[in-house]
């Protein structure tokens, strides 16, 4: 059976943006849409004919759906991430324990060591009580940048609707260099040095994949003259 169209289901819609009912009530899976996103979908996709097609805006829907699940499973795994390692920090006893780990660290670890640092310190961030995870951003790149702030400027994010899942990483990064213009003695010292350090450490690791790169061209390279040459 099929639905109805985005037109229908928008004069169904009630002002308080109560859910709407895009399909009948009979069939098997229901789809509950907002006003709100019925408008969105009419606005992005203005002049064409996809919000007039019932069988394509469930495909659009259940997408978005899955999306959206996925996304908040992945925010709940790179916290759960960065609290385990943070777990592991604790554990180590001495200071070659922990060089020991950042150095061979790629190599227990599907990720890089500066990754890794981007996870704890979210964990860290929600853990500590500084922002919830439901109000986390979905992106942990984001949600690193959110981490950075500290608590007074956490608050101004929050006025500007950055504390949130949809905030961006370009977003946040823009409100850290405008907070750090307006007030350079609130600069978190701290972050900046992690960051530096692990910018350096991406830099070592492309330089050591650099080498390896040519190393095995040259090999590539005297293989195939030799055969050449036979």
């Amino acid at each position: 059976m099929k639905g109805i169209s985005l037109r229908k289901a928008r004069t169904l819609a009630p002002a308080d943006n109560d859910p709407a009912d895009l399909r009948p009530a009979q069939i098997d899976q229901m789809v509950h849409v907002s006003a709100d996103l019925v408008d969105t979908i009419w606005e992005v996709f203005a002049g064409t004919d996809l919000p007039e097609n019932a069988d394509r805006v469930r495909v659009l829907l259940e997408a978005r759906r899955e999306v959206h699940a996925a996304w908040a499973s992945a925010k709940q795994a790179f916290v759960e991430i960065g609290r385990a390692l943070n777990a592991l920090d604790d554990a180590l006893h001495t200071k070659a324990e922990r060089d020991a780990l950042q150095e061979g660290f790629s190599r227990l670890f599907p990720f890089s060591a500066p990754v890794a640092s981007q996870f704890k310190r979210v964990a860290e961030m929600i853990d500590s009580g500084r922002v919830p995870i439901e109000d986390c951003p979905g992106s942990y790149s984001a949600a690193y940048q959110l981490a950075l702030l500290p608590p007074e400027q956490i608050k101004v994010a929050r006025q500007r609707g950055l504390v949130s899942q949809s905030a961006t990483r370009s977003q946040l990064m823009a409100l850290r260099q405008e907070l750090a213009r307006r007030n350079p003695s609130t600069l978190d010292l701290a972050g900046l040095m992690a960051e530096q350090r692990r910018l350096k450490e991406a830099r070592r690791k492309g330089l050591r994949d650099l080498i390896q790169i040519r190393r095995r061209l040259r090999e590539i390279g005297r293989v195939l003259e030799h055969d050449e040459k036979g």
